[in-house]
């Protein structure tokens, strides 16, 4: 039986950007990183994964992602220990009739627990901007902003069609 979904397509988008495809898949990332409030955030330590359910917030230029944790976590814990993290969004929940409508993100990257009184300020902003209930969570002493310096960006829409971009790996801003 062959569907459409039987042969995936995997094209990095930086090596198709004379034909729009760059344009247009950026577009589509940053629309799906606006529209959804929350991420997976996957973490790795004692020697097997760990996945929490994170609010964030990401830069225009998508090279950044903020979100904020109490330093009481485990999530905080392995972060501070290993710095490699990936961050999963999806649109799952829009799309209940067809798995071919759903959009899925994989984000790679560096995290690092924010010290800089001016950084906490800028991207403590950035996170309420978007959760404005995170004021107080955000705001509070035992909680830190966490900031992840994306590396590289696996989308997949139509089931199988999966593109790569890495942020700096163009000449044009995303």
């Amino acid at each position: 039986m062959n569907r459409d979904y039987d042969e995936p397509k995997f094209v990095d988008v930086v090596s198709t950007k004379n034909n729009g495809a760059e344009t247009e898949i950026l577009d589509e990332i940053k629309g799906l990183c606006k529209d959804q409030p929350f991420a997976v955030l996957a973490t790795q330590g004692e020697g097997q994964p760990y996945v929490s359910l994170i609010s964030f917030a990401i830069s225009e230029d998508l090279r950044q992602i903020v979100f904020s944790t109490p330093s009481q976590t485990r999530k905080f814990t392995l972060i501070s220990s290993n710095d490699k993290v990936s961050l999963m969004i999806d649109n799952r929940s829009q799309q209940p009739e067809s798995i071919n409508l759903i959009c899925g993100l994989t984000i790679t990257g560096h995290a690092r627990v924010l010290d800089d009184p001016k950084e906490i300020e800028e991207w403590g902003r950035a996170l309420t901007a978007k959760h404005g209930y995170l004021q107080k969570f955000v705001d509070s002493n035992t909680s830190n902003l966490i900031l992840v310096e994306t590396t590289r960006f696996f989308y997949v829409r139509r089931f199988q069609e999966v593109y790569q971009w890495a942020p700096g790996s163009n000449a044009a801003s995303p």
